[in-house]
């Protein structure tokens, strides 16, 4: 017999709980390998003995450790081997056992080359079918990466159990061979009558990952059913889990319901899938039930968690950020709290990621303070910290805060995200701080962020905001063409600008790049088109919008009828209304302002009601229409009733129905209500003082307007040209003469010593506003005072201040046509002034007298050319009467206020040829048909 190195080692004594050693006595290994015999027949109880021992020495090899009453050194896989050769040689076989044994110190070991010795041995023995040892083989090559070789193993079966199945399934989806599972999960069904619960769930998770394989979930599922296994939380979760998170949420809530055992797995699975889903309520009812509250899915969560808590399973921290979570996209505020009290109650404050999700739920609720006092708080703070907390800050304005929490994590080794970078420059050019907005740029360059597509938006988007179209377009050229969110905000920069011919330039590049408008594309440049009344080009853009199924879209549906209102469509914007399957606040809305801006204010309350009636709740701009219809129309009841719908909303405070509100209680004289609608106003502003002047003076209260504009002049808030030309209107008629020399002596009573004085001081609210100095320039002119207007023109001209042009524009066949005041460059010119001589004189045969307040100087009327005083507005109508069909609307847009003379004018020229002319000034939309106007002589 050869020589063998043995370790120290003893057989087990009576105390072991193998059941062969129970009568044995302890005896050194040793002395049975020094037998000079050979060893005993395997039928002999000795060779047992020695056979036993071996796979005591393979489970120690396996174990490296002790057992209880037997101190054994630790023993080597190759002490394991000399022993199985020793027993071969003197014709001891192992049993299966041992071979199983030897497996495992190879599997521990991670030797391949001796577990393929052991699996040779196997065969050699006979033992190559049995079901024990396969399954420890297939486990062993699978961990190995050897599938084909477990493949092997399986295939070579005769009889494969359940856990033969269940091992090789499980061992494919450990190494994330989904694949692999899901062919031989379906050859289970089919050759075993019984299959477990692990073999299903290991099934499911193989459906799982970024593509799910629904039709073989459903039929899993259903196998499940068929199988009696419903309840068991093994298939529960992975279901749970499935379901949750490919948004089938109630599916997921039947399965949790139908489990008879839920464990901590199962009630984390529901609660983090009611958070996932966004379903904020639900998620706290799971909370609530479990003795917390909040996590998505409002009483349905709420339920689970009871029911957790109930269960007597204890919440975890990742539990508790879950249902916060769930907590901040619902911005459920007084549940977040709630589960801050029970964050405090287990002890998980000092959890990072719980303190985080407690920064963004209180972020997204607009408690900073809070928030900011969790930050302090936290004993650690990690990249998610700093981001939360900077992000929540910049998206509520605090801007400086958020910089100063910037510079702060710069002194860490922690990074901004591109969510928190975006956050801080959406700050910047929310307030105008193009400065600190560079000063990010700068960061976001050096740190090699400038291309991730969100960065590149809100770079551009700051430079957009803050009016630098240069640097905006500069920055443009530099980034990735494909992004179409980059070119959608370059459409928004130019039509802000003004500047059609670039919006429509860039839209045409777009298309030619072959990148595709989408749902923000085409309110982009619609929104352009609205802004500069380019009704045809808009239709073109609506055409495309058709070709592209975008025209359905609400968001787009919304901007068309917007354009189509405000251009004076509003018969086409009540077609698109009503081809929307879905309306929401903001196309109803669009609608009502449409209206009310055309002053159709029957339609514009007609149009509130449906929505209303729809279930729809109006919004702050759809309350304030509605309020601006009433006052049209001096319905004061129903203007009650919806300021009292405008209290209930929350929007009582709002500065547009605020504003609105003035306006009408003011119109119809109910002058303490319109004091108290004045004082809910915060800040108080021109737009509020000139509804209450412009109110009285419609209601007849004159001396009340002229009161208020005192007051406006004493509180320091600036006036504009619309201020004093509300004062004006307050005596009457802007034009008269009487009326404008009693505001201007009620202007010196109140403490002006002389008419130059008071020009001075209102010249001191707007030293740089040539409409200031325009207006006073005609008071004095009406009043004959031309020493005074002389001087005030002395005075623009010593400052070189410049009166803004009067300038309008009509588009004709597609180009657009721009008109000066006494513009004579049109090559239609000698046709234009021809024609509008003859509308002047037909004019006048039906009551058209020259308005006095033109009449600014009698010298003036000496020029050699009265054409010189024709304003621009009724150049560019006689322009569009003579080059446009019967059918066609006149378009003009001003960039003035229109005259009361060009009022009267257009209004009987509207009677004379039967047109509708449409004028759209700074001010307003005037649609003159019949005689009549809009606005009803109020602008």
């Amino acid at each position: 017999m050869p020589s063998i190195s043995l370790v120290p080692l003893t057989i087990p004594s009576s105390n072991s709980s193998h059941p062969h050693f129970r009568a044995s006595k302890a005896l050194p290994i040793s002395k049975f390998l020094q037998f000079k015999t050979p060893f005993p027949t395997i039928e002999h109880p000795f060779s047992l003995l020695i056979r036993h021992h071996l796979t005591f020495v393979c489970r120690f090899s396996y174990s490296n450790g002790e057992s209880e009453g037997n101190p054994v050194a630790r023993i080597t896989q190759n002490d394991a081997f000399s022993i199985l050769y020793s027993m071969e040689e003197s014709g001891v076989s192992p049993d299966h056992n041992t071979y199983a044994y030897l497996l495992d110190c190879c599997l521990s070991s991670g030797s391949l080359v001796d577990a393929k010795r052991i699996h040779a041995r196997i065969l050699k023995v006979g033992f190559g079918k049995d079901s024990t040892l396969c399954n420890k083989l297939i486990d062993f090559y699978l961990g190995f990466g050897d599938f084909l070789d477990a493949i092997n193993v399986f295939e070579e079966m005769s009889h494969r159990t359940v856990s033969s199945w269940t091992s090789i399934i499980s061992g494919f989806l450990e190494r994330n061979e989904r694949h692999q599972v899901l062919a031989i999960f379906p050859k289970m069904l089919r050759e075993c009558r019984d299959p477990n619960p692990v073999a299903f769930a290991s099934a499911l998770r193989a459906c799982s990952g970024n593509n799910v394989y629904w039709h073989l979930v459903q039929q899993i599922h259903a196998k499940i059913f068929r199988h009696g296994f419903v309840g068991d939380p093994i298939v529960g979760n992975p279901l749970i889990d499935l379901y949750s998170k490919n948004e089938c949420i109630d599916s997921a809530m039947l399965v949790f319901e139908e489990l008879f055992s839920k464990d901590n797995v199962s009630w984390v699975a529901m609660v983090s899938g009611f958070s996932q889903n966004g379903l904020g309520e639900e998620s706290l009812n799971v909370y609530y039930f479990m003795g917390c509250n909040g996590n998505g899915l409002g009483e349905e969560s709420l339920n689970v968690y009871c029911q957790m808590h109930q269960s007597g399973i204890l919440p975890t921290p990742y539990v508790l950020s879950s249902v916060l979570s769930a907590c901040a996209k619902c911005e459920l505020f007084e549940n977040g709290k709630q589960i801050h009290a029970q964050v405090h109650k287990w002890g998980f404050y000092s959890e990072t990621f719980v303190g985080n999700a407690l920064i963004s739920l209180y972020s997204r609720c607009g408690a900073l303070h809070l928030a900011h006092r969790v930050f302090t708080e936290m004993p650690r703070h990690d990249g998610v910290t700093y981001n939360s907390m900077i992000s929540g800050l910049a998206q509520h304005g605090n801007s400086e805060s958020a910089l100063k929490i910037f510079e702060e994590m710069q002194h860490s080794s922690f990074k901004l995200d591109s969510v928190t970078i975006s956050s801080l420059l959406s700050a910047c050019a929310a307030i105008g701080d193009i400065e600190k907005g560079k000063q990010l740029h700068s960061y976001v360059l050096k740190a090699g962020l400038s291309s991730h597509y969100i960065i590149e938006g809100s770079i551009l988007d700051l430079y957009v905001k803050c009016a630098d179209v240069e640097t905006a377009r500069n920055f443009f050229n530099t980034t990735d063409k494909e992004n179409v969110v980059l070119w959608n905000v370059m459409l928004v920069a130019y039509g802000q600008a003004g500047n059609l011919t670039e919006s429509f330039d860039l839209f045409y590049q777009m298309q030619v790049k072959g990148l595709e408008p989408n749902q923000y594309t085409y309110p982009s440049i619609l929104r352009t088109c609205t802004y500069l009344g380019e009704l045809d080009l808009g239709e073109q853009i609506h055409t495309l919008a058709i070709k592209t199924r975008f025209n359905t879209n609400v968001y787009v549906s919304s901007v068309l009828i917007d354009m189509y209102s405000k251009c004076g469509r509003l018969s086409s914007a009540k077609q698109i209304l009503e081809r929307i399957t879905e309306k929401d606040v903001v196309s109803w809305t669009a609608m009502i302002a449409g209206y009310a801006q055309h002053e159709f204010y029957i339609e514009a309350l007609k149009t509130f009601g449906e929505m209303l009636a729809h279930g729809i709740q109006s919004d702050n701009i759809g309350l304030a229409s509605a309020i601006s219809a009433c006052a049209g129309i001096k319905a004061i009841k129903q203007g009650a009733q919806i300021h009292a719908q405008a209290c209930v909303s929350g929007y009582a405070s709002d500065n547009s129905i605020g504003n609105s509100l003035i306006n009408l209680y003011a119109r119809c004289g109910k002058i303490s209500e319109a004091y108290s609608a004045f004082q809910t106003v915060e800040p108080e502003d021109e737009i509020s003082w000139n509804g209450l002047i412009s109110g009285f003076a419609q209601s007849g209260h004159c001396e009340e307007a002229l009161k208020v504009f005192v007051d406006m002049d004493r509180t320091g808030i600036k006036a504009n040209l619309f201020t004093f030309g509300s004062a004006v209107s307050a005596s009457g008629n802007m034009a008269d003469i009487k009326q404008g020399k009693q505001i201007h002596a009620k202007m010196i009573k109140t403490g002006y010593d002389s008419d130059i004085e008071a020009a001075q001081h209102l010249l001191e609210l707007e030293p740089h506003d040539s409409a200031t100095y325009v207006l006073l320039s005609n008071i004095y002119a009406i009043n004959k005072k031309w020493d005074c207007r002389d001087q005030i023109r002395k005075m623009m001209k010593d400052k070189k201040v410049k009166k803004e042009p009067g300038r309008s524009w009509i588009e004709v066949k597609n180009e657009v046509h721009a008109f000066y005041v006494g513009d004579r460059l049109h090559p239609l010119a000698d046709k234009i002034y021809e024609y509008l001589e003859d509308l002047n004189n037909r004019a006048v045969e039906i009551g058209y007298k020259q308005d006095k307040y033109r009449l600014l100087n009698e010298l003036e009327q000496e020029q050699k050319d009265p054409s010189a005083y024709i304003h621009s507005e009724k150049i560019a109508v006689s322009f569009g009467l003579i080059s446009l069909s019967s059918e066609v609307p006149i378009r003009v847009i001003k960039n003035l206020r229109i005259c009361n003379d060009c009022h009267t004018w257009m209004k009987l020229v509207s009677n004379i040829k039967g047109r509708v002319i449409i004028v759209r000034d700074v001010y307003r939309f005037h649609h003159f048909e019949e005689g009549s106007c809009s606005c009803g002589d109020y602008w």
